[in-house]
Formats: C-alpha cells, structure tokens, sequence
C-alpha cells in the first residue's frame, strides 16, 4: 500500500510507526537541475542548467531510528515557503497545516539499496510528484528504512 498510495506518504508512514515522525534535514541549497536524474527533471519540466532547491533530509522517530532517507527538489520560486524552510516538519504535515490543496503522482516504486548500512540491504522505493493547488511541484524520492518497511516478494514482482 505504501508504494502504490497516492496519499500522504507521512501519514501512512507515522500510522505504521506508531509515532510522530520529525525531519533532520541535512542538506538544502540551490543547485544546477543536472544534479538530479532525468526522471526528476522530466517531472518539474526543467532544463539541466534550470536552478532548483536539492534538499536531502530524514524523516525520524524518537531513540533515534531513521525511518526513511529522502531527497526533494523544488523550484526556488514555486515554493518559496519551502525554501525557506527547514523546520523540523515533514514537508506532507506542512502541506496539510497549510492547507494546501494537493496530489500525488507516482512516477516509480520498486527495490534499491539502503544507503545507511554497510551491508546495503535492499529496501523499498517510492518516487512522486507533490502537485499543489497553487501551482506548486515538489518531487520526492523516498528510501525506507527495511527494518520499518520490509521487503516482499510482491515488490519483487
């Protein structure tokens, strides 16, 4: 359900949880578009020498254990609350208190790497649009943490 949802990622997240999740945003500034793949640009409709703001963050719960690696990009000026932003918020809670009329467009699901782990185990994948009522567009790749979302032989399939 996780990576066919065009829901709220971070609600269903934090409902499997059990808990409030919380962002550590490591990284956010303003880059080349090149920098993203060819899915990303294709999806906010940029050109690689277009600006955009590359923010790579986790979403976390309590002890600590990161539950997801994510990267984001945006236009700087389609959401500039966002660039400015690095609150502690996962982007989908900001959206809601907002009130930001919104949907999701998958663009990929599957099986990759989990980067956090020397052993690279495989781990679930999800990569979308956030479209906005305000003309906004935010694109998410999410990596989930194996040990919160294991991996299936249906997602192998």
């Amino acid at each position: 359900m996780l990576l066919h949802s065009e829901g709220s990622t971070t609600v269903l997240l934090e409902s499997l949880v059990g808990v409030r999740m919380a962002v550590e945003v490591e990284r956010q500034q303003l880059t080349m578009a090149a920098e993203l793949g060819d899915d990303a640009r294709r999806a906010l409709r940029l050109s690689a020498a277009d600006g955009v703001i590359l923010r790579c963050s986790k979403l976390v719960i309590p002890g600590p254990a990161v539950v997801s690696v994510n990267r984001v990009a945006f236009r700087p000026d389609a959401v500039p609350w966002l660039t400015r932003s690095i609150e502690d918020i996962p982007i989908g809670r900001q959206l809601r208190g907002r009130r930001t009329m919104q949907y999701r467009s998958i663009l990929a699901n599957g099986l990759t790497r989990w980067p956090l782990s020397e052993a690279s185990p495989r781990c679930a994948y999800k990569k979308y649009v956030i479209y906005c009522a305000d003309g906004a567009e935010i694109w998410v790749y999410e990596r989930f943490n194996p040990g919160f979302v294991p991996v299936t032989a249906s997602m192998t399939s």
